[in-house]
């Protein structure tokens, strides 16, 4: 794998530019709205409530989102996503600087922003699909992931920054940077259609979506990793929920734990560079079983120490593969799933992955405070094990090949 093709590939630069101060602009939102909704509340379950509504209108649009994403042109969808986006934080934007803004107008446009990217996400992994040549997909969702974990470390404190100016500055920021995506959406001349259906017309929207379900649950590879997928994700946003607040109690300071996640940013960060060359060199099928192992071990040696520095240093250590064994299996699972399903696949795949990821930050605060942080830390190693568990024993994971030597399908 190389980067020489995407450098040469106008369309996919364009995009990529896009997503990227998007992204960095998203991340600022998200980290003010819950600062927001308590400025205006003063009660932190109120606030709550905005996280909340966007997630919930994420998992409400999921699996038709995909369905529609097969349905109408894909070009229309990212850009109307786009200027959907600008819309709704530049009225909170506005609401705010005339001291009318309200948790009700925060909770919508969380929930409509939610609903937007659960239709945005299946038509944009669609758009990747035609925009780019198979053999630079993984290299194209390794720098996705170099861009998601750039923002996580940008966005954060030029969101801290810009709210410390003006309570509302980072959401009209986030709103220009929609805008900006737009414009460089509205430049990329390739089409980006509907995808043809199979049969020449599309099935009523509950019979696509029950097709999409059908046609993963067929694989027996993507239903493994899917499965495995749910435990892996619930359980690490378990560990990381009771290493803050276990530092937090032990009277940890807010800015050393601040860099818990930064730690994991870089290492991220650090593994995104390194992905195309381990996914050049090993095939996706070992990188996903190595990388789970990874991940279990490193989170579960978290309840062997207190010391603030181990605690920072093996999230970091955990995180350094997943860029490799996401890239390569949602590669996988791009170039083996035919374009009239990319969309239904997609949504199928990343909702069952993630129904479970929401009830972590709740369970992991009741594990905490009833079995306190060693065993907390330690059941959700062992769920993190099984997930590896199955991972390994699946030999149709084992026999995921190079991303080289797999044809994409029509």
């Amino acid at each position: 794998m190389s980067a020489r093709g995407l450098l040469h590939n106008a369309d996919y630069l364009k995009l990529l530019a896009g997503q990227t101060v998007s992204s960095i602009g998203s991340t600022m939102s998200s980290f003010v709205f819950t600062l927001l909704g308590l400025a205006i509340t003063g009660s932190p379950v109120q606030a709550g409530l905005v996280g909340t509504a966007s997630s919930l209108g994420t998992i409400l649009v999921a699996l038709p989102g995909g369905a529609l994403a097969d349905r109408w042109s894909r070009r229309r969808i990212l850009i109307g996503y786009t200027f959907l986006g600008a819309v709704l934080f530049g009225s909170v934007a506005v609401a705010g600087w005339l001291g009318h803004l309200t948790l009700p107008h925060l909770l919508v446009v969380g929930l409509l922003n939610g609903a937007g990217y659960a239709l945005f996400m299946p038509a944009e992994s669609a758009a990747l699909r035609e925009i780019v040549a198979p053999e630079d997909i993984s290299t194209a969702l390794a720098a996705a992931h170099g861009r998601q974990n750039v923002a996580g470390l940008a966005g954060a404190p030029l969101g801290g920054l810009l709210y410390s100016i003006g309570r509302v500055v980072p959401v009209a920021a986030d709103a220009i940077s929609y805008l900006v995506m737009a414009i460089m959406l509205t430049t990329i001349r390739h089409p980006l259609p509907a995808a043809k259906p199979e049969g020449g017309t599309h099935e009523p929207i509950l019979k696509a979506i029950r097709s999409g379900l059908a046609w993963l649950f067929r694989q027996r590879d993507l239903r493994t990793i899917a499965v495995a997928a749910t435990l892996l994700n619930f359980a690490a946003n378990g560990t990381i929920l009771v290493l803050i607040l276990s530092m937090q109690q032990r009277g940890v300071r807010p800015s050393v734990i601040g860099l818990l996640e930064t730690a994991m940013g870089v290492g991220g960060l650090a593994g995104a560079f390194a992905a195309p060359r381990l996914l050049a060199k090993y095939s996706a099928g070992r990188i996903t079983i190595v990388g789970a192992w990874v991940v279990a071990v490193t989170f579960a040696a978290t309840a062997v120490s207190t010391r603030p520095v181990v605690l920072i240093a093996l999230p970091a250590l955990a995180v350094f593969l997943l860029p490799a064994l996401n890239s390569g299996l949602f590669g996988y699972q791009m170039l083996i799933t035919p374009n009239h399903l990319q969309g239904r696949a997609q949504s199928a795949f990343m909702f069952m992955s993630n129904t479970a990821a929401p009830l972590a930050p709740f369970l992991g605060g009741v594990f905490l405070g009833m079995l306190g942080a060693r065993t907390a830390l330690l059941v959700f190693g062992a769920l993190l094990a099984v997930g590896a568990v199955l991972l390994t024993v699946s030999r149709s994971i084992r026999s995921i090949p190079l991303l080289s030597e797999v044809e994409a399908l029509p």
